[in-house]
């Protein structure tokens, strides 16, 4: 389980849509014909995600959790990396601190210890 180093790739600016009647119609890309954060959002992930988002998503509040990756797939990564990487450079993947990184690999090998005994 690898996670990329890259920044968000372009395959939503391959295609750029407008809405009309419901209906899809292919434009141009121009992020400056949206207001506010969609003309963000068409200018990073293209129209085509900024119209998407906009109709699933226009009138809410929404709000963006620090964590992305879930607990599960975070200490899966650890457990596979940890004799690989540095804790720092798993803390860099995986948005933690390199002191939780230890902390975790340490519950892991106590774990696995435990298991062994049992």
């Amino acid at each position: 389980m690898n996670i990329s180093e890259n920044s968000t790739t372009d395959i939503f600016k391959n295609s750029s849509v407008e809405y009309r009647n419901g209906e899809v119609i292919v434009i141009n890309s121009n992020p400056d014909r949206y207001s506010g954060v969609y003309k963000e959002m068409a200018d990073l992930l293209g129209d085509a995600a900024a119209v998407k988002i906009w109709k699933r998503f226009s009138g809410l509040n929404i709000s963006f959790p620090q964590r992305l990756y879930s607990k599960e797939f975070t200490r899966q990564f650890i457990e596979e990396n940890m004799g690989t990487m540095r804790p720092y450079d798993i803390a860099r993947n995986v948005n933690l601190s390199e002191r939780r990184v230890r902390q975790i690999i340490n519950e892991i090998k106590n774990e696995k210890e435990n298991g062994r005994n049992a």
